[in-house]
């Protein structure tokens, strides 16, 4: 997990040892501050679980932004029986679900036809500055991902580009393992073996660090105003 650097006066660094669970009942107690250690340790995979659902950059920002005060809010209600992780997502995919029924903005485009085929976008659209053959690879897995049905995309996004354990994913979208083992098969199917082969896929979507930054400040100053 690429956890962006902090830049805040928090000494994030001391504390890379420190338990999800820890953090929360210091946060509880408190120390309001320790939040930004959450924050910094699951951008990446908020990101990447609402980007499954919702692919306009404003809508996914506001998202993982209400995802956050809304967990923060309901903190005192998470007892450590799942991972925060877990409890994490599931705040993000229903948010970005409600964002998804107020919004007529968004489409879902299915790749398969009945001959099992990939439909890949014209490669020619793709940002003349990716020229290197690692960048313009990485684009097509992303391009290729964002096609995929949403039942599918959020499996394997959580899985092959997170890096989830099966359970987890299963526990996060209220699945049984045998379920998504078949949603990630079926993705994986989708997907051509060529474009896998281009790339690694556990590279897409980052959250670098100006996007972890900006999102932190923007957090913990609403956080600090909360009544």
């Amino acid at each position: 997990m690429n956890n962006c650097k902090p830049i805040r006066k928090v000494n994030i660094s001391s504390k890379g040892s420190i338990s999800d669970a820890a953090v929360v009942k210091k946060v509880l107690q408190g120390d309001t501050e320790l939040f930004e250690i959450l924050l910094r340790r699951y951008n990446e995979l908020l990101y990447r679980t609402i980007r499954s659902y919702i692919d306009r950059p404003a809508d996914i920002d506001d998202v993982m932004q209400e995802t956050y005060i809304k967990a923060f809010q309901k903190l005192y209600q998470f007892k450590n029986e799942s991972l925060f992780s877990t409890w994490l997502i599931r705040i993000g995919i229903n948010e970005a679900l409600q964002r998804k029924r107020k919004s007529k903005r968004h489409k879902t485009v299915d790749i398969s036809n009945e001959k099992g085929v990939i439909q890949i976008a014209d490669i020619s659209i793709m940002n003349p500055e990716r020229k290197t053959m690692h960048s313009e690879s990485l684009k097509i897995v992303e391009m290729a991902i964002d096609q995929l049905p949403e039942k599918y995309k959020i499996v394997y996004m959580l899985k092959e580009v997170q890096d989830l354990e099966i359970a987890e994913i299963a526990d996060c979208l209220g699945l049984s393992n045998s379920n998504v083992k078949v949603r990630l098969h079926r993705a994986r199917n989708m997907m051509k073996v060529s474009i896998m082969e281009l790339t690694d896929a556990k590279n897409a979507f980052e959250f670098g660090n100006q996007k972890c930054d900006r999102l932190v400040e923007q957090l913990m100053t609403k956080i600090h105003n909360l009544p």
